[in-house]
């Protein structure tokens, strides 16, 4: 009895201390998975090392760890370890699958499942993978919510695990859980910054991360646009050191800087414009977008983009100088329909006067009285140039051309600004015997009379003033200079001086270099550019402030010759007689000297009179008319290119000339032009072109 005590008592020691090996192994097991975290670099060897450190206490031979998407009712395999299985991918819809590891989810408990349940199981539903003969799976729980399930099986052993194991995965379940979801989180965090970093090194923008209001960080962007290397950018006590003193609002850039940082504390970001300075000293603005990343005491840290907006900022000076040319286009459209307008009602009391007058020169034999229409008549003459210019300024025209004397338009143009002259010297460099100039007496002797006023108003507050005029012919080119000793152009606006709008007088004048009462309207030189080069010419200019401003014009010379196209026009100059024309005007005073003209001496032509487009057409579709005299601007909804296009519809070789003034009848030139038997006047026009016109136009037909 004492002998069988005595082994009683040495089993009872050894069970005794197998308990307390296992207790440690647990123990070890437990400290292991705990401290897994901080002693793994990856989810891979976090799980690697769980596998481990499970062996210790268990047969962990087929051993797998299942991750669940319980959204996507999806299992996955990160790490999984068994001697007969290879075939581990997701299994998605677990919930209808006959998933031992699916169950352990729904059922959100643990299963220990011995050789004929796991068999009859199979016979019944099948299962996933080869049939184990024990299974034990445990769910990972992290604040309630099952992430995954934990298992082992075998194969062989159908004793392998037991309650006791079971209950042994249970308690070191939690751990697990905890162990994984940390290190995924720590994963994704370190993705997370990775992303961060790749994003913060290849923005464009620059990214500064500020610390207590001194910089701690930037990318490489930030060290492009300051020129400045890391080192040196860290080395900046406070941001405001990057600033001019001053801001331009006039406040001094650290007390703002300060400021702004206040604002973005209080409302967590902050958005506003700032000047920056780069290492080169160049000042230019950004856009700055400060967000607070932490407040705490001592860690107030800021995260700041930067972006350049000089572009910006220039593109929206160019906007607000591309309205402002709209704005001023669109009043120029207005006062040109306006002087449209102006100059057709104008040019029809100018042609009543012309037309009277050249009556009245046909049977005066008073000389006085001759002198006097003859006055009459060059001041009519001068009136339609003035229109013509006034319809210029209103819409683009062509120029027609006459022969004119450069020396004697120069002349004429300095005689109507002599008041404006009288203060200031007055040089004249005329070269005799230059060839006659072929173009458009008003438009020239406008560009001319704009030339000349521009060197008087940069005069205006010149001592000994001075405007030497300069004529001459050189390379088959007529040339003529303007030169003024006056305030001179700033070289950065020599090619702005030609824009429509753009002017350096009145409230543009910011050196103070014109007298007060000098405006200037902006479309001046605009108009010299444009009517000099619709004559095949060119106009340049040299400048020096305070020193002068020279303009040089360069025309080309045709030469007088009769060639055969002269001689062309020498037949065409042969006078028709005894015509049938139709004579649409609906202005009496008009309309009375072109029917004398016509229907007397020495054309005799056989007249009938239109008032308007209706009784116009009425006429033409009763009578077969040799030639349609048609003003544009007539009575009534018809106006004279409703009454073109129903007379072309009937006939189409019938000669038509239009004579108006209108500016809406001077836009549609262009398509007229390609008509045939078709020729156009500008009102006023002389009695005589206006026969010479009808003439050619009879002419052409003939030919």
């Amino acid at each position: 009895m004492i002998k069988q005590q005595s082994n009683f008592n040495v089993q009872k020691k050894d069970i005794k201390t197998d308990e307390l090996q296992y207790a440690n192994q647990v123990t070890q097991t437990l400290y292991g998975i705990a401290n897994a975290v901080n002693t793994t670099s990856s989810l891979e060897d976090l799980y690697r090392l769980i596998h481990h450190s499970l062996g210790r206490v268990m047969d962990v031979t087929n051993f797998f760890i299942a991750m669940v998407n319980q959204k996507g009712k999806t299992l996955f395999f990160p790490y999984h370890v068994d001697i007969e299985d290879d075939d581990f991918g997701p299994i998605t819809d677990f919930d209808t699958h006959n998933s031992l590891t699916g169950m352990v989810v729904l059922k959100k408990n643990p299963l220990l499942l011995k050789k004929e349940e796991l068999r009859q199981r199979a016979s019944q539903n099948g299962v996933w993978g080869p049939v184990p003969v024990i299974w034990m799976g445990v769910p990972l729980r992290v604040k309630g919510e099952i992430i995954g399930v934990v298992t082992v099986q075998s194969y062989t052993d159908p004793e392998c695990y037991t309650k006791k194991d079971l209950d042994l995965l249970i308690s070191v379940s939690d751990q697990i859980a905890v162990a994984i979801d940390r290190k995924q989180a720590e994963e994704r965090l370190h993705k997370s910054e990775k992303r961060y970093r790749i994003l913060f090194e290849k923005s464009k923008d620059a990214l500064l991360i500020i610390k207590n209001q001194k910089f701690i960080d930037c990318n490489q962007a930030t060290l492009d646009m300051l020129g400045y290397d890391n080192k040196e950018l860290m080395l900046q006590t406070h941001p405001s050191d990057l600033s001019p003193r001053f801001q331009p609002d006039g406040r001094d850039s650290f007390t703002k800087a300060v400021e702004m940082i206040e604002i973005t504390f209080e409302n967590g970001s902050h958005r506003f414009e700032w000047d920056h300075v780069r290492a080169n000293g160049d000042i230019f603005p950004v856009e700055v977008l400060l967000t607070v990343v932490s407040k705490e005491e001592g860690n107030q840290v800021i995260h700041t983009t930067w972006r350049d907006i000089t572009e910006k900022k220039l593109a929206q000076i160019e906007k607000n100088r591309v309205n402002q040319l709209a704005a001023e286009q669109e009043k120029h459209a207005l006062v040109g329909r306006v002087a449209g307008k102006m100059a057709h009602d104008f040019n029809n009391i100018l042609g009543v006067i012309m037309g009277n007058t050249e009556l009245a020169l046909l049977d005066c034999r008073d000389e006085e009285i001759k002198k006097t229409l003859e006055l009459i008549y060059g001041q009519t003459i001068r009136g339609k140039n003035l229109t013509k210019n006034l319809t210029a300024f209103a819409k683009n025209q062509e120029p027609r051309h006459e022969f004119l004397k450069i020396n004697d338009v120069m002349d004429f143009a300095m005689n109507l600004l002599k008041k404006d002259l009288e203060e200031i010297e007055l040089i004249k460099e005329y070269h005799q015997g230059l060839p006659d100039l072929l173009a458009d007496p008003g438009m020239i002797e406008h560009a001319l009379v704009n030339l000349l006023q521009n060197s008087i108003h940069a005069l205006s507050k010149t001592r000994n003033a001075r405007i030497i005029v300069r004529t001459a012919c050189n390379d088959n080119h007529i040339c003529f200079e303007i030169e003024d000793n006056g305030c001179g152009i700033p070289l950065e606006n020599i090619t702005d001086i030609f824009e429509p709008s753009f002017t350096l007088k009145g409230g543009n004048d910011l050196t103070g270099s014109y007298a007060r009462n000098i405006k200037g309207t902006g479309y001046g030189m605009s108009n010299v550019k444009r009517y000099i080069e619709q004559h095949n010419g060119k106009v340049t200019l040299k400048s020096q402030v305070n020193i002068g401003t020279t303009f040089f014009i360069h025309l080309p010379v045709i030469r007088q010759r009769l060639l055969r196209k002269g001689k062309t026009n020498l037949r065409k100059s042969q006078l028709a007689t005894g015509k049938y024309i139709l004579l649409v005007e609906d202005e009496p005073a008009i309309s009375n000297v072109q029917y004398r003209i016509l229907s007397q001496g020495p054309c005799n032509h056989r007249v009938d009179l239109a008032m308007n487009g209706q009784m116009a057409i009425d006429l033409f579709s009763r009578n077969k008319y040799d030639l349609v005299s048609l003003d544009y601007q007539l009575p009534g909804r018809m106006n004279g290119m409703d009454v073109y296009q129903l007379i072309r519809k009937k006939d189409k070789t019938t000669p038509i000339l239009f004579i108006s003034g209108n500016l809406e009848f001077l836009e549609s030139i262009d398509k007229l032009k390609r008509h045939q038997n078709i020729a156009y006047l500008s009102k006023p026009c002389p009695n005589k072109v206006y026969v010479d016109t009808i003439n050619q136009l009879f002419w052409n037909k003939d030919s």
